[in-house]
């Protein structure tokens, strides 16, 4: 995530765990998007070198010249390098990952599909914030801090202040170490990335959408399971709203009581 690397230097290299065998017809667009989900997720730094081209045909299940091939198009994007020697292969050398490079092949979903996701969210995602709380370190927070400060920095570039956001959530997912319910809401983010890049800001949105970052944060930083339930709310109604401004629909008032935002009883003070 440091933005300190120095091209030809070596850091460490990722785990093969990171990525899973591909069971899609559509393979190459499979391995292109599970090295970029990883070097979004935070796990790995500019700087760090990928399993081996060999070690991510055996363990994604594909043929050298897939991941060859993969491998390029990353290259071709500025997010990695191919390094020669015994210690070499794919380097990262940008965590800045083209948007269309995740979102390929991805068409935008209907309202009521939108609404059902969005619900799925609110259902899942307070939760394992709240077990971020409990289990999550300081350097899970201070990663989750830099976050929202490459928010600020880049709240003039739209594809950079989205993967920031998303940085935030990831980490935060992660601290939970429950992979289950990090897996579910990797998949809800996905299938909401089309819908959400065309959901527009204003600055004071860009403004707000940091404020709720930083209020978030400091829940979890706290640990009080009440106060982190309160400010999750808040801030997915903040996209909600987004969302029904922009479709014109009602979403959060047709929420059961126990899916929208808690009164408020003095926990976040």
């Amino acid at each position: 995530m440091s933005s300190s690397y120095a091209p030809g230097s070596v850091g460490e290299r990722a785990d093969s765990a990171l990525f899973t065998p591909v069971r899609t017809r559509a393979t190459l667009d499979n391995v292109v998007h599970q090295i970029a989900d990883v070097i979004r997720s935070g796990v790995v730094h500019e700087g760090d070198m990928l399993p081996s081209e060999r070690a991510l045909a055996a363990t994604m299940q594909v043929s050298r010249p897939t991941v060859r091939a993969a491998i390029q198009v990353l290259v071709d994007a500025g997010v990695l390098e191919v390094r020669g020697g015994r210690s070499g292969g794919p380097a990262i050398v940008s965590i800045w990952v083209p948007p269309e490079l995740t979102a390929a092949g991805l068409l935008g979903q209907s309202g009521d599909e939108i609404y059902k996701l969005l619900e799925a969210r609110r259902v899942v995602e307070p939760r394992i914030a709240q077990l971020a709380a409990l289990r999550g370190s300081e350097d899970h927070f201070a990663r989750m801090e830099r976050s929202i400060e490459m928010l600020e920095i880049h709240r003039d570039d739209r594809a950079r202040y989205e993967q920031s956001h998303d940085l935030f959530h990831r980490v935060m997912w992660q601290a939970a170490d429950s992979p289950t319910l990090e897996a579910t809401l990797v998949d809800i983010f996905r299938r909401l990335a089309v819908e959400r890049d065309t959901m527009l800001r204003t600055g004071e949105d860009i403004d707000f959408g940091a404020e709720l970052h930083r209020d978030t944060l400091r829940a979890l930083r706290r640990g009080r399971p009440e106060e982190v339930e309160v400010e999750m709310h808040r801030h997915l109604e903040h996209f909600e709203l987004l969302v029904e401004d922009v479709l014109g629909r009602g979403m959060t008032n047709r929420l059961p009581p126990y899916l929208r935002v808690p009164e408020d009883d003095g926990a976040g003070g």
